[in-house]
């Protein structure tokens, strides 16, 4: 960091961020894995909303001037080209973690801390990976949770969303869940 940047490097941010999920270990649990999602991934999976919101943020300053429905649909437009930038930096904020019991998520953003934890007891036996661009992807592997939790998809099923090397993520969930049933 240069004099007066308060901003983080990447290290020290990842190593802050795993920070928080080992402050959330129980006695005994070990960590198996840790990771974040890939923010140029998530970035380029919502890049259609920037298409969306230029031309009516667009159309819709020509008239905003007149009329309170052109301004709401001018907000709305600036809403959705800001949306994948929000989101990849929303990204950036969040780890990953598997453990012997459970999988943690822990997303941090401004002045807000969430975190999600989810009993490996109720795993699937079979990981589910959808693949996306460049090796990045999702491994899906608890299935029956509620499909409004973050981190489900809209089947109820729970994972780690836009990983990099997915494939090699779903192998060390894969034999995590493989030892557990030993």
């Amino acid at each position: 960091m240069r004099p007066g940047d308060d901003r983080m490097d990447e290290p020290s941010r990842r190593a802050s961020l795993q920070g928080e999920i080992e402050t959330e270990l129980e006695p005994g649990e070990r960590l198996v894995w840790t990771g974040q999602p890939d923010a140029r991934a998530v970035f380029r999976k919502l890049r259609w909303l920037i298409w969306i919101g230029g031309p009516a943020a667009g159309i819709a300053g020509w008239f905003a001037r007149d009329s309170i429905a052109a301004q709401f649909v001018l907000l709305a437009g600036l809403a959705l080209l800001l949306g994948p930038a929000v989101a990849a930096l929303m990204a950036r904020g969040t780890i990953y973690g598997l453990t012997n019991r459970r999988a943690l998520v822990v997303s941090k953003s401004i002045g807000h801390r969430a975190l999600m934890s989810v009993d490996l007891s109720a795993a699937d036996d079979v990981v589910e990976l959808l693949e996306g661009e460049g090796g990045s992807g999702t491994v899906l592997f608890v299935s029956g949770l509620p499909r409004r939790r973050r981190y489900t998809d809209y089947t109820g099923k729970f994972g780690f969303w836009d990983v990099p090397h997915a494939a090699q993520v779903a192998a060390i969930v894969q034999k995590e869940l493989d030892r557990r049933r030993d």
